[in-house]
């Protein structure tokens, strides 16, 4: 097994000019760096790669005198560079580390290279859960994916970076480093001269030779000294640079827009079908309808382009137009959408869907949310004999049929018969089940919830969901009610595919929607066969449960769509990419709120599989009027955004640090806001909850 390791250098920096050559002790940055590296056990040969700018050559005499090989590429072209640096040798792994890393450490590179081996992975970053220091950055991946991606990446950003292109379509996985997440705030790096102090300061008084954990443990032990750089946030100087790269768009027209808004309410009750979407959602300086999207990007009809947040309310999971499911929906229509007989293509998605959701035995299909949902209810009513449906009171949507609305504030046209079929709970608290089942004993037929939130804030600390989950489907079962896991939103996001499957747990009934087809309408219920076969036709003799029964529900090419779907999910890293793109969106997101003094106001919910904003007014409150603000502002710089921020895998890097400078260029107006009042910055009316008594 042939694997070299090449670590970048160059002369320029705009932070820290020539840092590579500054010295400790006589001794230059790099010397510091490779000599460490060196000590690797796994790593076959080394390869500094640097540029042919002024002054490289004091780069390249580092390394000969250390014994290592030197490649002078690209300024611009890293990519390029990266992989002109090692053809020459045919590796068959590459291993990436950088030279502003003093104290990189060989072992945490070998154990990073076992896992990449071990697992046989195309690629492998120890940083994924970004538990170390910073500065112990190690990359691993095949020389046959940096090869294709060197011959197949265009975008700018892939030729930029090494290894944005291998990220998104080599095989990798997630790892648990069981590092505590305390040595991540660390820095352990050379960006700027602070770091310089803290780099010099550790070798002074530790020497060069420890392992990683030394100089953290040293670094918590000593806060004066961990202070020196703590105030630079992780990869800042990176955001910087980025941020300059950047031209915002400044969208102003909405003539189109306007005109459509004076129609559409003529012609569509509420301007849209489904609520979230209407006018009343957004600002007025907003688009009234999209005409297109491609990837991650659509356009109004008055032709602005944003860049999309929503991903068309999170059902967009892999991208817009996206062109393998669009090649399938193409073929399968060739054959026809609809018939008087079940379509072929059923069976197939059923086995493909099955096969992803363990313990369950039958499923049935539908073209929404509600429909399945409701199903799900129905079913444990009949299997239970019971009326009352328990779910979260503070959920925000589980169906737009009576026994879901009827709950609500928008309950107009629903009996009150029928509400009082629907009981509630806190949701994610045990004590507050067991209360509800002490208090309707025999009477509750389901309990169906979401299985996973973005955050928990009225929970201890320590709240465990798989705990809950666990605990919450026994005492369903104690009491002769079913469990019914609501994976609208959470499949196909927090995991693959979802939250069920994560936590190891089997739910009686789960219910599929947002996500499965990439946009296409495609939702299911799925169940184990004692329920399911409840709403089938072959037990002779028994009542019949009328379950599901939709003209649409197997149309051909919202399966194809389906099973295209899945087959990207599982040939490609979907969800290890959209948690990464999350991720970051999430980290200079806070960063930029932190730097501008506005933690008490702006909350960044970092779930990474949808990290979304809470918007509070002076005193500290939630408000509509200034979410409704920062909405305007984002739209303006040309990011249609609604408070949340939900990952696709066509969302970039670009993209993250694109949303990223429109969100800190948003917070200055922000902050004048605060002082003087949302109502002199936003044009028009704040935008309105969905479920409200009055208009």
């Amino acid at each position: 097994m042939k694997i070299i390791g090449v670590t970048q250098a160059r002369i320029g920096s705009s932070r820290l000019p020539g840092k590579v050559l500054l010295e400790i002790q006589g001794k230059p940055l790099l010397a510091y760096h490779l000599e460490r590296a060196k000590q690797s056990k796994l790593v076959t040969d080394w390869v500094v790669a640097t540029t042919e700018e002024k002054d490289s050559d004091l780069i390249c005499a580092i390394a000969e005198k250390l014994h290592i090989d030197s490649y002078k590429g690209s300024l611009n072209d890293v990519l390029d560079r990266f992989y002109q640096a090692v053809q020459n040798k045919k590796p068959d792994y590459v291993v990436r580390v950088t030279s502003d890393c003093p104290l990189i450490d060989a072992g945490l590179i070998d154990k990073t290279i076992q896992f990449c081996l071990d697992n046989q992975l195309e690629y492998h970053l120890n940083q994924s859960q970004e538990a170390y220091p910073d500065g112990l950055d190690v990359e691993v991946f095949s020389f046959k994916a940096l090869e294709e991606a060197w011959k197949s990446a265009t975008a700018v950003a892939d030729r930029e970076h090494v290894t944005p292109f291998i990220r998104r379509n080599a095989k990798m996985m997630l790892s648990d480093e069981g590092i505590d997440k305390k040595y991540a705030a660390l820095r352990i790096t050379v960006d700027e001269t602070s770091d310089f102090e803290v780099i010099q300061h550790l070798i002074q008084q530790l020497g060069d030779k420890q392992p990683w954990k030394v100089y953290a443990d040293y670094l918590l032990q000593h806060e004066e000294i961990q202070s020196i750089n703590h105030s630079i946030f992780r990869n800042e100087g990176y955001m910087k640079s980025k941020f300059n790269e950047i031209q915002l768009r400044n969208i102003t027209n909405f003539k189109a827009s306007d005109e459509y808004r004076k129609a559409i309410h003529n012609l569509i009750p509420g301007g849209s079908h489904t609520y979230s979407k209407g006018d009343d959602q957004f600002p007025i300086l907003s688009p009234a309808a999209i005409v297109r999207g491609k990837g991650s990007h659509i356009w109004d009809v008055d032709g602005n382009e944003y860049l999309d947040c929503s991903m068309g309310l999170t059902s967009v999971s892999l991208g817009h137009a996206y062109e393998p499911v669009l090649d399938a929906v193409r073929k399968e229509l060739e054959n026809g959408v609809n018939f008087q007989r079940p379509a072929a293509l059923e069976k197939e998605m059923a086995e493909t869907f099955l096969a992803l959701v363990p313990g369950h035995d039958m499923v049935k299909f539908s073209k929404n949310g509600s429909i399945v949902t409701t199903a799900a209810v129905k079913l444990a009513r009949a299997k239970t004999g019971r009326d009352l449906v328990a779910f979260p009171v503070d959920h925000p949507f589980y169906s737009y049929d009576d026994w879901f609305i009827g709950k609500t504030a928008c309950n107009k046209g629903v009996p009150e018969a029928v509400s009082n079929l629907s009981v509630t709970f806190q949701s994610f608290n045990i004590e507050s089940l067991k209360e509800l089942f002490a208090k309707y004993p025999g009477q509750i037929s389901c309990v169906i919830t979401e299985p996973e939130k973005g955050n928990y804030p009225h929970l201890p600390a320590d709240f465990n969901v798989a705990d809950f989950l666990k605990q919450a489907i026994e005492l369903c079962h104690e009491n002769g009610a079913l469990f019914i896991a609501d994976e609208m939103v959470t499949g196909f996001k927090t995991d693959f595919p979802g939250s069920i499957t994560k936590y190891g747990v089997t739910p009686d009934m789960a219910t599929w929607g947002k996500g499965i087809a990439n946009g296409f309408s495609f939702c299911a219920l799925t169940g184990t066969k004692d329920v399911m076969e409840l709403g089938g036709i072959t037990r002779e003799g028994e009542e019949k449960v009328f379950l599901i029964s939709t003209t649409h529900g197997g149309e051909t090419h919202g399966l194809a769509a389906a099973i295209a779907t899945i087959k990207e999910y599982q040939h490609k890293n979907v969800i290890a990419h959209n948690h990464s793109i999350g991720k970051k969106v999430a980290e200079l997101c806070q960063q930029l709120v932190t730097e501008n003094e506005l933690t008490d106001y702006i909350e960044v919910v970092a779930a990474e599989w949808m990290p979304f904003f809470v918007f509070k007014d002076k005193s500290g409150v939630a408000s509509q009027g200034y979410r409704t603000l920062f909405m305007q502002e984002m739209i303006k710089r040309g990011i249609l955004f609604q408070g949340v921020f939900m990952p696709c895998f066509s969302h970039t890097e670009e993209d993250a640090y694109y949303f990223a400078k429109a969100f800190g260029e948003s917070l200055k107006v922000y902050q004048d806001a605060l002082e003087q009042g949302y109502e002199k910055f936003l044009v028009g009316s704040p935008a309105k909850a969905v479920f409200r008594k009055t208009l």
